[in-house]
């Protein structure tokens, strides 16, 4: 044990490295940098520090559905504990201060998009009339564009996609979390939507919104921006999203700090255009990092060097890249080459 542990600290650069059981006797040799374990029913070991390394299952097809309820009642619970008092206190006084500057805050934000000529407007171009594909068409959609939902449900196949074609465990796992996390993401918003009923600024009656508890579910539906600003749905679900990818990649340092930039410049677009009053973003931020991190949790387990197995086997993903400098007709081009 002692020997393998020694070896990995000293031969492996690269996190991400995963491992998993075989029954071999032999000697181990050195890991090679890139590497990634064989499928296994029982998972695999992937490398995140010098000392720990993080253990993935294979999650099963209805996982993320499974998981939905789950992630729920743990954040629940975990939310409601002693040890988070002063967080919920910090949410509820940040929010009650913004409600009273929160028409302020709206006009300055469309002061500032008038004058850097960002439009307010949230309605997104489509490739044809009554077509469901929708598509940016100026800087202002650009940025609310960084909100919507097919961004992490594209993510989410496109993880699920790569774990299924590589037999990367940690990708699908990854993907099944990201599900689990949009749906729990979306069951909680709406719950609070339809409990709240506060007006947009857009569809604002009076300074700051009307708030119209319980509204009929036939209210909500044909008058939704009369009640469905608080909490938003939409930067809960960059949050939870952000945090799944940076617990489950945590080699990539870059995902937090883009990804709460991307944040921020939505959070402005949504007030710009009427979407959203900045009081409404605390608890939606909470939200999101909250079942982030229950989701984050399932079928991941992080152990110490020592503690993985003894009789570990590795074969390389991609054992070998090279790159070459290639004369073009326009100048030169950078070709990678991989062995798979």
């Amino acid at each position: 044990m002692a020997g393998i542990a020694e070896a990995d600290e000293t031969s492996q650069a690269q996190t991400g490295t995963p491992v998993n059981e075989a029954p071999s006797k032999q000697p181990q040799a050195p890991p090679v940098v890139s590497e990634t374990a064989a499928p296994s029913p029982s998972g695999m070991y992937y490398r995140i520090d010098a000392n720990s390394y993080a253990y993935y299952e294979k999650p099963k097809a209805y996982s993320f559905l499974v998981n939905t309820p789950l992630n729920i009642v743990d954040w629940l619970k975990d939310s409601f504990q002693q040890k988070n008092a002063l967080t919920i206190a910090g949410i509820a006084v940040a929010t009650a201060g913004l409600i009273a500057v929160d028409q302020d805050l709206y006009n300055g934000a469309r002061d500032i998009g008038h004058t850097l000529h960002i439009s307010g407007d949230s309605a997104m171009g489509r490739v044809s009339p009554g077509s469901p594909i929708q598509y940016p068409k100026d800087v202002g959609t650009a940025l609310y564009y960084l909100g919507d939902g097919m961004i992490p449900i594209t993510i989410t196949l496109g993880m699920f996609s790569y774990g299924m074609f590589t037999s990367d465990v940690r990708s699908l796992q990854t993907s099944s979390q990201l599900a689990e996390g949009l749906l729990s993401v979306a069951v909680v918003v709406q719950t609070i939507k339809r409990t709240t009923g506060r007006e947009t600024p857009g569809e604002a009656t009076q300074s700051g919104g009307t708030w119209r508890p319980f509204p009929s579910f036939s209210k909500y539906g044909s008058s939704t921006p009369k009640y469905d600003a608080f909490p938003s749905g939409h930067l809960a679900t960059s949050m939870m999203t952000i945090t799944v990818l940076a617990d489950n990649y945590p080699e990539y340092t870059l995902i937090r700090p883009v990804g709460y930039t991307l944040m921020g410049l939505l959070s402005f677009q949504m007030m710009n255009n009427g979407v959203h009053w900045a009081s409404d973003y605390p608890l939606a931020i909470a939200i999101g990092y909250g079942l982030g991190k229950v989701a984050s949790s399932h079928g991941r387990k992080v152990v110490a060097t020592g503690d993985v197995p003894e009789k570990a086997t590795k074969r390389p993903l991609i054992s070998d890249i090279t790159m070459l400098p290639v004369p073009t007709n326009n100048g030169a081009a950078l070709v990678v080459l991989g062995k798979f």
